[in-house]
């Protein structure tokens, strides 16, 4: 990412690791929360209803989400670099959990920031190229500005290359984890390493069990 949206990218993620600080010390939970290398919602975060669409070309909607793990991830299929070394190591997580027979209810989405060259057949066929499983979607600038914002992701198109067609975009990297309810539970940050999102993924499941189980 260049250095001059740096630092606004970096303003953004220390404030939503200050509202999720702050979240923690202030709501009292009744059973520990686990610790993780990442963020930890100590109440999950509802997300409002959205309208995007996924790889087959069909409405993807809050709906989708429930019952089941998602790992979220914002990038685009043009990105050179960061995106296909974190959809890499995202392959390696479903790989782990699936060994450990936790595979069953998660769902892992590529959602694209690049709607103008990410077209659904695209997506779908990028997506599986790195896991059978992975799933894309995109939307319309307003539809991805709004579910973006609720999960604290940032991106960014230099206006410099407005008119290129062989523009980047600029984005957080982030993973994001939404859980069985369509809420936002977690954030994990990058690096990402695999066997640290498995473990951590391992002990926010059985969290999620011990508090819906009371």
């Amino acid at each position: 990412m260049r250095s001059k949206y740096i630092l606004p990218m970096l303003a953004g993620v220390l404030a939503l690791g200050l509202g999720l600080w702050l979240g923690h010390k202030l709501t009292p939970s009744p059973i520990e929360l686990p610790t993780i290398s990442g963020f930890l919602f100590p109440e999950p975060k509802a997300i409002d209803d959205f309208t995007l669409t996924d790889q087959t070309g069909q409405p993807f909607h809050r709906d989708w989400l429930m019952g089941k793990w998602t790992f979220l991830y914002f990038g685009y299929t043009y990105c050179p670099d960061v995106c296909p070394l974190t959809l890499v190591e995202l392959a390696k997580v479903q790989q782990q959990l699936a060994r450990k027979k936790l595979d069953q209810d998660t769902a892992y989405m590529l959602i694209s920031v690049d709607p103008q060259r990410d077209t659904p057949q695209r997506l779908g066929e990028y997506t599986h190229y790195f896991n059978p499983k992975f799933l894309g979607a995109t939307g319309t600038p307003e539809e991805l500005s709004k579910l973006a914002q609720q999960l604290g992701v940032v991106y960014l198109r230099s206006p410099s290359q407005q008119d290129n067609a062989h523009y980047t975009i600029d984005h957080s990297s982030t993973v994001i984890l939404i859980d069985p309810d369509a809420h936002l539970h977690a954030i994990f940050m990058p690096p990402h390493t695999p066997e640290a999102m498995v473990s951590d993924f391992v002990k926010i499941r059985e969290h999620y069990r011990s508090i819906n189980d009371k």
